[in-house]
């Protein structure tokens, strides 16, 4: 229903411009016939006579330099050209000579004298009827007589009028075919135009107007081209950045539900040292108990404040991570100088566990990063695999390069221990600990891996964890050199 409404709506234009054509072309073909059958006469009759005047005027003129028998062929060309009858008549009316009065055949009229005209018995209405002084250099002053009818223009007049049914017939019959075919030829492209414009009017840019008529409906129908691809591209724009905006409120939303959650976790890891630090505290106040060896409490609480504040340094510094004021200080690092560095600061801890550092990693391998960011993060993962191997164990350090990808990738595996498949990914949660290997005795503060992951996110370094056949491989693969 709704397009046959349509498809009425656009048919009104063919309808009035088809109405407006047939108007204005009968019209002009009335305009045209009164013209012809008022006016015509009167153009006629005036022609007419100036015709006749003029002609009559340039014999005159040549008349008085011939003779009267040299100017007949004068006065006959005049009198058969102008369909005119004339004569010569002297002053006292008698008829010397006129072309209408030739004998047939060849031979000369004849003079014909005597005062009859052939002008008494003539209708003279509706005619031209004037006399003209002449004189010939064998004649002295005549007068010429013309007289010529202008019927012929009446009968045409009156055969207009008994013709107007079929010239009707035939203005009407052209002027509305023609007015039909003139509607549709102009309104066609509009109908196509409009078509088009309802369909991006509907969002829908799936074709083009293609109009080719090399005039202003070709400009039209590029313009809307133009500007159907202008707003399709601008609500692809606008989808994309949507899509993007939701993307960005929904890792907002969740950033903001893993800080609540992170904040929630801190306040109860601080609540547990200070609780047991109250207890110690309360307990040696009140000399209850064991609580009497103040020496050995307070030793066990100046641990315990290690810790926190080891927590509280782990916290701030994850802080800065996520400040939008932080800005990475990036520059040229020797991998191998790195990681002696910080094998010397941990070899203390290596020692008391009996564990070797084996350090495989090769001379003049170079990256670009953010120096301290890295260090922090390496010294992380290698005291964590140092700290959560048994004693006696092996750390390997090794480097690998990938000419294809143009990477480098650093492995840090600590042997004799395994962590299960589903537990691989959550020890990058904050807090998160293995049940028995990692809890708080091993002075750890549970953000040790969650920092790491914040310090490859920041630094665009991507790593990996996995179970070796003897133990846990940390692999940490640097961008494209």
């Amino acid at each position: 229903m709704s397009r046959i409404v349509d498809i009425m709506k656009m048919k009104k234009i063919t309808y009035k411009l088809f109405m407006i054509t047939s108007l204005i072309l009968l019209s002009f073909a009335v305009l045209i016939y009164l013209t012809l059958y008022f006016f015509l006469p009167t153009f006629y009759e005036q022609y007419k006579t100036n015709q006749l005047q003029s002609g009559m005027v340039d014999i005159i003129k040549k008349s008085e330099k011939i003779k009267l028998e040299h100017a007949k062929n004068l006065l006959d060309e005049y009198s058969k050209e102008n369909n005119a009858i004339i004569y010569l008549q002297e002053k006292d009316g008698n008829i010397i000579y006129s072309p209408s009065f030739m004998i047939q055949g060849n031979s000369p009229p004849p003079i014909i004298t005597g005062k009859t005209t052939p002008l008494q018995n003539e209708e003279t209405v509706n005619a031209f009827h004037k006399s003209f002084p002449i004189q010939f250099l064998d004649e002295g002053n005549l007068i010429v007589n013309v007289f010529a009818t202008f019927q012929p223009i009446d009968e045409a007049s009156q055969v207009l009028v008994r013709f107007l049914p079929y010239i009707s017939i035939i203005v009407v019959g052209i002027g509305l075919g023609s007015a039909y075919l003139y509607s549709r030829f102009i309104t066609k492209p509009l109908l196509y135009i409009n078509e088009r414009a309802q369909k991006m009017a509907n969002l829908d840019f799936s074709e083009n107007i293609v109009v080719r008529s090399n005039d202003e409906l070709e400009e039209l129908s590029n313009s809307l081209n133009e500007m159907s691809n202008n707003l399709q591209k601008t609500m692809n724009d606008l989808q994309i950045a949507n899509e993007q905006l939701k993307d960005d409120i929904e890792r907002e939303r969740k950033i903001e539900t893993k800080r609540r959650e992170f904040f929630t976790t801190v306040a109860h890891e601080l609540k547990t040292p200070l609780t047991v630090m109250k207890g110690y505290i309360e307990g040696m106040i009140y000399n209850i108990g064991p609580y009497q060896n103040r020496d050995y409490y307070l030793e066990k609480n100046r641990k315990i404040i290690e810790r926190t504040e080891q927590l509280v340094r782990e916290i701030l510094s994850m802080s800065k991570l996520e400040q939008d004021t932080f800005k990475i200080q990036a520059r040229e690092i020797n991998l191998l100088d790195l990681i002696e560095t910080i094998t010397k600061d941990l070899a203390f801890f290596a020692s008391q566990k009996n564990i070797r550092i084996i350090n495989k990693i090769p001379p003049d391998n170079y990256v670009f990063t953010d120096s301290d960011l890295l260090e922090k993060a390496l010294k992380n993962i290698i005291h964590n695999a140092i700290m959560y191997s048994p004693q006696g164990e092996t750390v390997y350090l090794a480097l690998t390069e990938d000419s294809k990808q143009n990477q480098i990738q650093i492995q840090i595996i600590n042997t004799g221990v395994q962590i299960k498949a589903d537990e691989l990914q959550q020890l990058f949660q904050p807090f998160y600990r293995i049940e028995k290997s990692r809890n708080r005795n091993t002075g750890g503060s549970g953000l040790g891996l969650y920092i790491v992951k914040q310090i490859f996110q920041s630094l665009s370094i991507n790593y990996s964890v996995n179970n070796m056949e003897n133990g846990i491989q940390f692999l940490v693969t640097f961008p494209e050199r």
